[in-house]
């Protein structure tokens, strides 16, 4: 008997409040996440324990964790879910509106250049559609990819994987950002012993940019002073701003944010950290909605766009 025949204690509010608790590992911010107070949360989940005769989560002091009956639980609603979103876009395709969800996984500096904009412009033509939109390093968003948490990704250097099928590609250019006093401010370029001489923000070794610095500084004989290290753009921003650091980010991203932060970009003259790859991402292997194939063929040719720059 499936999920979806189970009677009135089996409802779907029920099943999504529990797919999101078991994401989330918190009931608090599972309620963030649905909208709702984490009493109406608990509410349905004491639903679904009923009905099962068994204890689904189990509470401690660092948040809330699965029993084994709730994991398998969990694995179920997923497909289940999953199936009932395909019969509502395929409904809503007989009626030719594209609707649904889908799921984004993308470096964080790809966001403001790519994503949003893409998002823009499908949601003039298809507003029924919902986001859910996560960032990442590029192990990360192509685990999510991999084991079904994200339809499509974007990154830096997709990882090669038989699951990840790399759909476009295009190149950015890195440059430098800073202060407008800052002593490199008045370079028309910049190479990695230049900005050797002063502290930099720059993401955790699972990032690409990390690694690509890395591996350049190696190459060069240059120790960088990596004195700040943080996943987080803004923060990355907000230390370039204040003129506690440099800090390295791709050509598009640079544009967004240069005016509004009153910061000086300056290119960076290196082989292999001078240009950065962009990869789009669909899963291999899975099919994809309706919805996730407009949404890439719209942020497909944004990537277009800027190999068509180059």
């Amino acid at each position: 008997m499936s999920l979806i025949q189970l009677g009135e204690a089996m409802q779907l509010r029920a099943l999504r409040y529990f797919s999101q608790v078991a994401k989330s590992h918190s009931l608090r911010e599972a309620a963030d996440k649905l909208f709702v107070t984490p009493t109406a949360v608990t509410r349905q989940i004491e639903l679904l324990e009923h009905y099962y005769g068994a204890s689904l989560i189990e509470r401690s002091p660092r948040g809330i964790k699965l029993t084994r009956e709730g994991e398998y639980l969990a694995q179920v609603i997923q497909v289940t879910l999953r199936e009932l979103d395909t019969v509502k876009e395929k409904i809503s395709s007989s009626q030719s509106i594209v609707s649904g969800s889908i799921r984004i996984c993308s470096a964080e500096s790809l966001i403001a250049p790519f994503i949003c904009p893409a998002i823009n412009d499908f949601r003039l033509l298809h507003p029924k559609v919902n986001f859910e939109i996560e960032v990442g390093s590029a192990p990360h968003v192509a685990e999510a990819l991999i084991s079904d948490k994200a339809d499509i990704a974007a990154t830096f250097y997709m990882p090669v994987n038989a699951e990840i099928l790399i759909t476009h590609s295009c190149s950015l250019k890195h440059k430098i950002l800073m202060t407008s006093n800052h002593p490199l401010a008045s370079k028309s370029m910049l190479s990695l012993k230049d900005i050797a001489q002063y502290p930099i923000a720059i993401p955790p070794s699972n990032f690409s940019v990390r690694q690509l610095l890395e591996s350049s500084a190696k190459r060069e004989g240059v120790t960088l002073d990596m004195r700040f290290i943080t996943n987080s753009i803004e923060v990355q921003k907000r230390l370039a701003v204040m003129g506690l650091a440099i800090i390295i980010m791709p050509e598009l991203t640079v544009d967004d944010m240069s005016t509004q932060e009153r910061l000086i970009s300056v290119p960076l003259s290196d082989s292999v950290m001078g240009m950065v790859k962009v990869d789009l991402g669909l899963p291999k292997q899975r099919a994809i909605s309706m919805a996730t194939k407009t949404f890439h063929e719209v942020l497909s040719r944004r990537i277009e766009a800027q190999n068509m720059r180059q």
